[in-house]
């Protein structure tokens, strides 16, 4: 349920107390310029928010001339030109004035409680807007604090709590929230009165009996919002499309389908004049192509789904320009209401529609990895741009990250750990800001990818399947899970085939039937389950037809299956079909990256220091050999070859490296499961990493304590590095988070830069490894495709394994994956 953006913040009583005693500047200059501000407050309140923020620019400039840069009256305006602004949809220029304002408060004159809670609470609005939830919650909270100060009208405390439970409600903590709402009631008149923020605290308790299910109570409550804001906007107000929205969502829930469906373009009618990338527009189209797929209406879903995936793309591509990489993961949350919606759509109609399935593809091509593309161009944008600006805030980045890094794997907390990660995010918004102009210069006439791109892209007996994850919309059915399905395009003239394959609860069994087959599991096969490939391979088959070489991007769970140890009746899926793993499907449209010169940088047999009497990495002498036999391959290949090992194996060495052909690093990986130990920090780029020099000893140093995190890994430099090998243990694991990937190691070397990364899911054994590596890089030098050479290297370690062991251990040979074109 949406969360309204309350306006009430003129500081009135401030800027009539300067007219009476304003000095040089004369109380008819300084009335004068309350007269815009108000202007634009009347304005706001109004809707027209062009308008609004026209006037508050003019009162903001008269205010910083006549009246100086620490006046409560800029305050003023600039809280206002900052409400226009969020209200409006540009929230890329919304921070600056309302941050400004709150600086005014804090460091100059003449604001009361009551003033400096409204300048707290209006950018807070802001951060909660933009998924900045921990800043939201503080301001709020510092609001609050100030609530029982003189003349602090009981209307405005109402406000802060609402808005703080709105937050409570996004974050889970319903009960909270709710008793918030309570504690705002207490403040409120009847509901008779015109006050919005009445209307406010029923729309939150609204949303709350809603989650619990009880659509009757909410519709009460909603059509109590209803009334007050049609007496204190009009029926064209946004703030009165948010309750006819609203209502309409919990009439559909209800079976009311043509109430709901009137009350919902009520709202859009009124949310058309809102500029076209507005979330609260986008919410309309989205949700109306809902409810025409409950209907039956598929042309009519079809149409508000064009459109809702419109104003998405525009609203990202603004979002993106003033985003931290945290908060556009915090995005997701809201994409993937859109993606669920359309997708529980096609899955309905593209057995009668088959063109259908053509614009799932499109969707996917854009939703999957999408923070990451919107990351490595950024950096790449830096790069190519040589902004000296830029290139230092990326040095700054890199000096925060090591840091708190550091700390956090020490278990550190506290304000200092805050203020770097703070200080950290802060430094990625300016990146972006910085790299925003030249990105719309380069996306200006660009379109995004679309399935006929990829369909070009592939030869003979060549196909692409893209795995898709996703949520089902919330409904009535509150147990549904959350549901897989692929899309398999092959050359020609035929759209993408969708093929169905079950949701998270009935495809159990066949993740369990694969780790079983895998060695990963050793409870017995219970009869009749599903096999992992009747799961979710035989279903494709039909699709593939005489497909040789899959390139597959997995999703979901499905980021952790080591593919070539998939069954094929007697054999494996490798042994008679080339698998090449991707992120995306996209990634085969992207034109061939130059990769430096034939430079490799080995690290391994490293000296991880005396144990000290402590849980202690042991050495890895088996990597000695490892990175010496890859050494003579590679320089009689006539590679430039820097084998790096024993002490001199640091963090801080890695650190330096810029951008070899290939990077090899055998040594110790590690996932840490969050909550594993005391004190695992919660970002799994931080918990997952690779072991170096003095790892035993806990190396001092700003710059290196020995283990180099996924989250110090993004910051290496590797754009032309064709391939990094991390030959260690569960390098390839990590937080798999629904469109995105794998949190861990392997999204950190992508985001370096590197174009194909090879790790692995499990443990590995240490002979077993240097002997893959060995026939690897032996095949892929003589002339192999890197994809082919790994594939031919694990069957033939499992020749070796079967020989030697009298039977089959993919556990032995099957761990490592190679993703990357």
């Amino acid at each position: 349920m949406k969360h309204p953006l309350v306006t009430q913040f003129a500081l009135a009583a401030i800027v009539a107390a300067a007219a009476a005693s304003a000095g040089a500047q004369g109380p008819q200059e300084v009335q004068a310029i309350y007269a815009i501000n108000r202007q634009a407050v009347v304005l706001l309140d109004q809707g027209r928010y062009d308008e609004a923020v026209a006037a508050a620019k003019s009162a903001v400039a008269q205010a910083e001339t006549r009246l100086g840069k620490d006046h409560p009256g800029l305050a003023a305006a600039l809280s206002n030109l900052g409400l226009a602004y969020l209200d409006g949809g540009q929230y890329d220029q919304a921070e600056a004035p309302l941050r400004r304002a709150v600086d005014i408060g804090r460091n100059g004159w003449g604001v009361g409680p009551a003033d400096m809670g409204a300048l707290l609470n209006n950018l807070g609005l802001f951060y909660a807007r933009v998924n900045r939830l921990d800043d939201a919650e503080r301001l709020y909270k510092q609001a609050l604090g100030l609530g029982g100060g003189i003349g602090t009208p009981q209307l405005f405390v109402a406000t802060w709590l609402n808005n703080l439970a709105n937050l409570y409600i996004r974050e889970g903590r319903f009960q909270d929230a709710w008793s918030l709402a309570e504690k705002s009631m207490v403040l409120l008149p009847d509901r008779s009165s015109r006050d919005p923020a009445i209307a406010e605290t029923f729309s939150l308790m609204a949303s709350l009996k809603a989650r619990e299910g009880a659509y009757g109570d909410a519709q009460r409550l909603l059509e109590w919002a209803l009334e007050i804001r049609l007496r204190a906007f009009g029926d064209g107000h946004p703030v009165t499309a948010i309750s006819l929205h609203g209502l309409g969502v919990v009439l559909e829930e209800r079976g009311e389908h043509r109430k709901a469906e009137d009350l919902m373009l009520r709202a859009l009618a009124i949310r058309e004049r809102l500029p076209a990338d507005h979330p609260d527009l986008g919410r309309s189209l989205i949700d109306l192509g809902a409810l025409c797929h409950a209907a039956g209406k598929p042309a009519c879903a079809q149409a508000f789904f064009d459109r809702a995936f419109a104003n998405l793309r525009a609203r990202l591509a603004q979002y993106f320009g003033f985003m931290s990489e945290d908060e556009r993961l915090g995005l997701l949350e809201d994409t993937n209401r859109f993606f669920s919606a359309y997708f529980e759509f096609v899955l309905a109609y593209a057995g009668r529609q088959p063109e259908l399935a053509g614009g799932m593809y499109d969707a996917v091509l854009a939703r999957k990895g999408m923070v990451a593309v919107s990351v490595r161009a950024l950096l790449a944008r830096i790069e190519r741009e040589g902004d000296p600006q830029a290139i230092a805030l990326t040095v700054r980045l890199r000096e925060r990250r090591t840091l708190l890094a550091n700390l956090r794997r020490r278990g550190a907390t506290g304000d200092a750990v805050d203020r770097l990660a703070r200080e950290g995010a802060d430094l990625e918004r300016q990146l972006a800001r910085r790299s925003a102009a030249f990105a719309a210069q380069e996306e200006r006439g660009a379109r995004p990818a679309r399935w006929q791109d990829v369909r070009a892209a592939l030869k003979a007996q060549e196909a692409a399947v893209e795995y898709i994850a996703f949520e089902p919309p919330r409904g009535n059915d509150r147990s549904a899970h959350r549901r897989f399905a692929a899309l398999v395009l092959t050359p020609g003239d035929r759209p993408p085939r969708l093929v169905a394959l079950g949701d998270a609860d009935s495809l159990a069994a066949p993740m369990r039937d694969y780790r079983r087959r895998a060695g990963l599991a050793r409870d017995p096969s219970p009869a009749g389950e599903r096999s992992f490939r009747e799961a979710f391979w035989t279903p494709l088959e039909p699709a593939l037809a005489d497909a040789k070489r899959i390139h597959l991007a997995p999703d979901d769970i499905l980021n952790q299956v080591a593919w070539a140890t998939v069954g094929d009746g007697g054999g494996l899926l490798a042994e008679r079909l080339d698998l090449r793993l991707l992120s995306s499907t996209r990634d085969l449209l992207a034109a061939p990256a130059p990769v430096s010169a034939n430079g490799a940088v080995l690290v391994g047999d490293v000296d991880f220091g005396s144990a000290s009497g402590r849980a202690a990495f042991a050495p890895l002498p088996g990597t000695r050999e490892e990175i010496a036999a890859l050494s003579r391959l590679l320089a009689d290949a006539g590679w430039q070859v820097k084998s790096v090992e024993g002490k001199a194996a640091t963090e801080s060495y890695l650190k330096g490296v810029r951008h070899p052909r290939v990077l090899h690093v055998a040594s110790h990986g590690f996932f840490e499961r969050q909550g594993a130990r005391p004190g695992t920090p919660d970002d799994p780029m931080l918990r997952s990493g690779l072991v170096l020099a003095g790892a035993n000893e806990g190396v001092s140093g700003a710059n290196d304590d020995g283990v180099l995190t996924a989250l110090e890994a993004s910051m290496l430099d590797l754009r032309g590095t064709e391939l990094v090998v991390l030959s260690a243990c569960e390098t390839g694991l990590g937080r798999v988070l629904q469109s995105e990937g794998v949190f861990g190691l392997r999204r950190a070397f992508e985001l370096a830069g590197a174009q194909s990364v090879m790790m692995s899911l499990w443990r590995v054994p240490d002979e077993e490894t240097r002997v893959l590596m060995t026939l690897f890089y032996r095949k892929w030098l003589s002339g192999m495709d890197k994809h082919l050479a790994l594939r031919d290297a694990q069957l033939e370690l499992r020749q070796m394994v079967i020989r030697d062991r009298g039977r089959d251990r993919p556990q032995a040979w099957g761990a490592f994956v190679l993703v990357g074109p």
